[in-house]
C-alpha cells in the first residue's frame, strides 16, 4: 500500500486564505451551500469589497451571508484557520490518536486551546 508523506510546508497549513480555499473545496465540491436554506448554485452570491472578508457568501433567498465554517467549531474561534485545519490533519493522521498535551506543543497553542 502506497503511502504519501505529510508536508507541514504546504500553504494550506501557513495561510488562511488557502486553509479557506482548501476547506470550500472539500465541503462544497459542487459550489457553495447555504447552511441555513440548503440554496446553492445561482441563489448564492460571493460578497466583495474592500470592507468584506474573504470567503463571506450571500444566500438570495434567506439573505444571510455565511461562510465554510458556519455551523462547526471553527465558527467565531479566536484560532486560525490554518491552526484548525492543521490540527485536523495531525489527528487524522495519527495512528494511535493525539493528547491536547502533544497537540498544543505541536502547534504552540495552549493546551486549552488544543
Amino acid at each position: 500500500m502506497p503511502t504519501t508523506k505529510f508536508d507541514l510546508s504546504r500553504p494550506m497549513f501557513h495561510d488562511d486564505n488557502v486553509a479557506r480555499e482548501h476547506l470550500e473545496a472539500v465541503l462544497w465540491p459542487q459550489g457553495p451551500v447555504c447552511p441555513r436554506c440548503g440554496v446553492m448554485e445561482d441563489r448564492i452570491t460571493k460578497l466583495a469589497g474592500k470592507s468584506t472578508r474573504p470567503g463571506v457568501y450571500k444566500c438570495k433567498d434567506c439573505r444571510k451571508p455565511f461562510t465554510v465554517t458556519v455551523g462547526t467549531v471553527m465558527d467565531h474561534s479566536h484560532i486560525k484557520l490554518h491552526k484548525w485545519v492543521l490540527a485536523a490533519h495531525l489527528m487524522s493522521a495519527s495512528k494511535k490518536g493525539m493528547s491536547a498535551l502533544q497537540l498544543s506543543r505541536m502547534m504552540g497553542i495552549t493546551y486549552e486551546a488544543a
